[in-house]
């Protein structure tokens, strides 16, 4: 069901590396980070800053990693 289709989706995004298509993109970035975020934490805005400097970076505290779905406006 959609939960094993989750859990599926969940792997591949585990073993996801967009480092190089990040490096590779020359337009600018804006990467959202979300305090409460149990995927992708927002500790990881700073090795992404060591790996692009040039990139924007915004913290949205009290948010999951799922907050335009939340709190659309």
């Amino acid at each position: 069901g959609s939960k094993t289709a989750l859990v599926d989706g969940l792997k591949i995004l585990q073993q996801l590396d967009t480092r190089s298509a990040l490096q590779t993109y020359r337009g600018p970035q804006l990467h959202l980070f979300a305090g409460l975020d149990a995927f992708v934490p927002a500790e990881a805005a700073g090795d992404l800053l060591a790996l692009l400097p040039d990139v924007e970076v915004g913290l949205i505290e009290q948010a999951s990693h799922a907050f335009l779905l939340e709190n659309p406006h």
